[in-house]
């Protein structure tokens, strides 16, 4: 896919032009959007590898 530039007269075009297309998507469109747009944020970033998240369970020391 080739990347293309856009060049907006004020800084209110980008968000509307998100808005509109977002109405235009169906809402499994949108899940699927948001996560390439996070990866391609993460990639800007240069973040490589999305952060671990762990839960770890423990006794409380009051029982």
């Amino acid at each position: 896919m080739k990347r293309k530039i856009t060049i907006y007269k004020e800084l209110n075009e980008p968000y509307e032009a998100m808005l509109k297309r977002g109405l235009e998507e169906t809402p499994d469109q949108r899940f699927v959007r948001f996560f390439e747009e996070r990866a391609k944020f993460r990639t800007f970033l240069g973040i490589k590898t999305a952060p671990q998240k762990k839960i770890v369970i423990r006794k409380v020391s009051w029982i």
